[in-house]
């Protein structure tokens, strides 16, 4: 794709401002969630509000991935952000959590060509040496919407509304829509096919039984039924794609060791990566007393370790080979959340950030990794799908991991948040109805009349409930790190697929 330098440099801003909408719908919405719960109520579809998201750009990432190898990446991108920035307007307007729930899967349809579509381009447009180091840039941006995120999430939120964090999208999508539709030429032999919809249809119905069975839709045999379905489903999902002339997910790249390993391993550290961005807010503004503003400050780290990961990550594969660079970060996101398993109701605020901290290190080197290794090891044709497939498997280990993170909260609180509240308010008729939704914890007005004393009892229960969604995380670190063992040595140089550019 022979693009002028000026035209390069216009393409890759447009692409970042396009990780930038992402990477502040992240930072932002997580801060901003607790106290969104607290307003609308229903704390047990808070795993939903993120599950729906997932679920919609799991689903959606690989199908838009193979649309831009057909008919190329600009009106894909395009289509995107606009779904994108519709889903952000309507979740504004919610008026409750289920509209609500809607409305980010609106979101996450956008956000399944935005995010992989944007590192596509990037890869058509670089050689490899380049790629890795704008792989660092674009980790850079996360850096600023970590600091930018939270803080303008954390104010918004206690001093105008919620609703106003997922407007700050609309300007940052229509920059970066008209920079790549202004930028952006392409030029290559469009290669149409059919739409995998058997695949879609398959994979949406097994993913959304399967999320209902974790997260308990109702009795034991209707979560048992729903998780045989989902899981024939997902099976007959992969004898579809063995047969499709154009499958959303083509098999066949899993005979690649490498392509297989880096599905893998995103599947284990999306898990990682949407369990701390979930569940340290509600940990920071609940069981330790903070705001919002406390909730983005705390969780902000995560993106500013990314992209210093990303960075030195970057240039570490040129030099040592992408094995190497992979077990460094997976090391790291081992550490981070080996440290989280600790948080109790009275640990201080430089521990919780110093622990995001290293898992964000571990999170960029990998990333870095995982990425540039699959597009050097694809021809041009097949980058789209393989790259979006990549970004899919880690959404997928998201979307289920807080699942599971959400049935073990939910599991975990029950019976332990009464009991706090019976030793807390004692005889007290009127403090034990205030205190009986777990939500008056996320909302500092109604958690100012909640004496000290008793605070201290909730506080303690909450965090004690968490404490098995850390586990989990840790686990899923754990994963990360054995998988990246099985990547196949050798310098990056080995794993290049060397053809002509389009």
């Amino acid at each position: 794709m022979g693009l002028s330098r000026r035209r390069k440099i216009l393409v890759t801003l447009a692409t970042l401002i396009g990780t930038f909408l992402a990477a502040l719908d992240s930072t932002v919405v997580g801060t901003a969630m607790p106290t969104v719960i607290g307003d609308l109520g229903g704390l047990g579809l808070y795993p939903w509000v993120f599950a729906s998201y997932l679920l919609a750009a799991t689903v959606t990432g690989p199908l838009f991935g193979r649309l831009s190898d057909a008919y190329g990446r600009k009106p894909v991108y395009l289509a995107g952000v606009s779904l994108f920035l519709l889903g952000s307007v309507l979740c504004g307007t919610a008026g409750s959590m289920g509209a609500l729930i809607v409305y980010r899967t609106i979101q996450g349809l956008g956000a399944g060509a935005v995010q992989p579509v944007a590192v596509t381009i990037v890869g058509d447009i670089f050689e490899l040496e380049t790629r890795a180091r704008i792989q660092g840039l674009f980790g850079a941006v996360w850096g600023v919407s970590a600091v930018v995120g939270p803080a303008a999430g954390g104010l918004i939120t206690d001093y105008l509304s919620w609703r106003w964090v997922f407007y700050v999208n609309v300007p940052f999508g229509l920059a970066a829509g008209a920079l790549l539709a202004l930028a952006l030429r392409e030029s290559f032999e469009r290669r149409p096919g059919r739409a995998d919809y058997p695949g879609v249809f398959l994979l949406t119905g097994g993913l959304l039984a399967v999320l209902l069975a974790v997260l308990g839709a109702g009795s034991l045999l209707a979560d048992l039924a729903l998780l045989a379905g989902g899981a024939s489903a997902l099976a007959l999902f992969v004898l579809a794609e063995a047969r499709a002339p154009d499958p959303i997910v083509p098999l066949e790249l899993f005979r690649e060791r490498l392509f297989a390993v880096a599905s893998a391993g995103n599947a284990a550290l999306g898990g990682v990566l949407l369990g701390v961005s979930v569940y340290v807010p509600l940990y920071v503004q609940g069981a330790l007393g903070g705001t919002a503003l406390t909730a983005g400050t705390v969780v902000a780290p995560l993106s500013i370790g990314w992209p210093v990961g990303s960075f030195v990550g970057g240039r570490m594969l040129l030099r040592a080979g992408y094995r190497t660079t992979l077990l460094v970060g997976s090391a790291f996101v081992v550490a981070g959340s080996a440290m989280c398993l600790a948080l109790d109701a009275a640990t201080p605020l430089a521990y919780v950030i110093l622990s995001v901290f290293v898992i964000g290190l571990g999170m960029g080197f990998s990333s870095t990794s995982y990425l540039v290794s699959v597009q050097n090891a694809v021809p041009w044709h097949r980058r789209g799908i393989a790259t979006s497939s990549v970004v899919f498997f880690r959404t997928i280990g998201g979307s289920l991991g807080v699942a599971v993170m959400g049935a073990l909260l939910d599991l975990s609180l029950g019976e332990r948040y009464r009991a706090a509240v019976e030793r807390a308010a004692g005889e007290n008729g009127a403090l034990a109805r205030l205190l009986s939704d777990p939500n008056a914890l996320l909302q500092p007005a109604l958690r100012a009349k909640i004496p000290e004393g008793a605070y201290g009892e909730l506080a303690s229960a909450l965090a004690s409930a968490l404490s098995p969604a850390f586990w989990a995380v840790a686990v899923m670190a754990v994963a990360a790190l054995a998988v990246s063992a099985l990547f196949p040595a050798g310098r990056a140089e080995d794993f290049v697929k060397r053809e002509p550019r389009p």
